[in-house]
Order: structure tokens, then C-alpha cells, then sequence
């Protein structure tokens, strides 16, 4: 977080706390996406919400500035919540016919309807089921 706060002041003018808020979210969710520890996450979303408030929204480590640097910090907490969601969603193994067999739940195929081709009448009993 603290080289992702050096290139977002590198990068963007001290006025430009969108672009800043931009780099440090995409920090934070990276971290999030490779981390599974999720306290470590959270740890380093502080660190990188406290880094960018208090030295790139605001000056010299002040956290109690204007509000415009936390209103801008919660992009990073979301950023953080988007890649914990992530790499959540890449960890669960898919489905198999091995689970299906062992009695799990698994989402199948819908049940069948009548199907009913087209130009044909349904009263006159040339449709299949």
C-alpha cells in the first residue's frame, strides 16, 4: 500500500483525490484477490485507507481533515470487498456428476416441457414431450 500511495502522489496532483482514491483501490483489491487471510485484508484496507487520507488526501498523517478523503476511502474498502468476492467465487470447485452422485446439491437441468414445433397444432397430436 505505502509504494501504491507513492505512485497515486507520483501519478496525480495533490487536488486530484479521485485518481489517488483510484490507485490506492486498486492496491486494495489486488491484495484482496491474491490474500486468503481475511484479517490481513482487512488490516492492509486500514493501512491503505489511513495512508490515503491522512498523506494523500491530507497533509503530514492527518486523519481528521476535511471529509472529502474518507468519503473517498470507502472506494477502497469496496475495492477490498470486490476482490475478497472474487477470489471467493474462484475458489468454489465446480460442479461434477461425482458430486451429483454422492448426493449433493447441484443445479440441474430444468424439467422437461412439451415442446412444440413450429407451424403444427398441438390439438392434432404431432408434437412430441
Amino acid at each position: 500500500m505505502i509504494a501504491a500511495a507513492l505512485l497515486a502522489a507520483a501519478a496525480f496532483p495533490p487536488a486530484d483525490l479521485p485518481g489517488r482514491a483510484f490507485v490506492m483501490a486498486i492496491a486494495a483489491g489486488g491484495f484482496a484477490t491474491v490474500v486468503a487471510d481475511l484479517r490481513a485484508v482487512a488490516a492492509v484496507t486500514g493501512l491503505g485507507m489511513a495512508t490515503f487520507v491522512g498523506f494523500l488526501a491530507n497533509r503530514f498523517g492527518d486523519l481528521t481533515g476535511a471529509a472529502d478523503g474518507w468519503s473517498y476511502a470507502a472506494v477502497i474498502v469496496f475495492a477490498s470487498v470486490l476482490g475478497v468476492g472474487y477470489r471467493v467465487m474462484r475458489s468454489v470447485p465446480p460442479a461434477t456428476a461425482r458430486d451429483a452422485a454422492d448426493g449433493a446439491v447441484t443445479p440441474g437441468p430444468r424439467p422437461p416441457y412439451a415442446a412444440v414445433p413450429v407451424g403444427s397444432d398441438p390439438r392434432e397430436g404431432d408434437f412430441r414431450m
